[in-house]
């Protein structure tokens, strides 16, 4: 059940984090024009932004994202690191099709949607 928490808690890291990364300049952009289309165009920057690096979290530093760094989770495939970054996509985007499941499952089998298709598990690392 730690672990559960744990991946919730990475998960709930790195939308903070990407919602920070996005909205933030954006919205001191948004704030200096008075024109309407600007203000449209910042707005779908934005969103554009945010759903790419939602895709991609587990691309941008390294095969984790910053919330499982944080929480010290890695993601595993055979009982061997994922270094694949394809992989890494295709989960999260199986994960993303079909949300409800994915967190139904994680809180009963600790396993994602995108986990059960891509045959990838999370596991806990701590140096000691």
């Amino acid at each position: 059940m730690f672990l559960r928490l744990r991946r919730l808690l990475a998960l709930y890291l790195d939308c903070i984090i990407i919602f920070s990364i996005s909205y933030f300049p954006m919205y001191y952009i948004y704030t200096l024009f008075e024109n309407m289309f600007m203000n449209i165009v910042t707005s779908i920057i934005a969103i554009i932004l945010m759903v790419n690096l939602f895709l991609r979290k587990d691309c941008l530093i390294g095969y984790n994202s910053i919330g499982k760094k944080i929480v010290k989770l890695k993601i595993y495939q055979n009982d061997k690191m994922v270094n694949d970054k394809k992989l890494l996509i295709d989960r999260i985007l199986y994960t993303v099709k079909s949300p409800i499941y994915s967190l139904f499952s994680l809180l009963l089998n600790n396993k994602t949607e995108g986990d059960i298709k891509c045959n990838t598990e999370i596991k806990s690392f701590r140096k000691k």
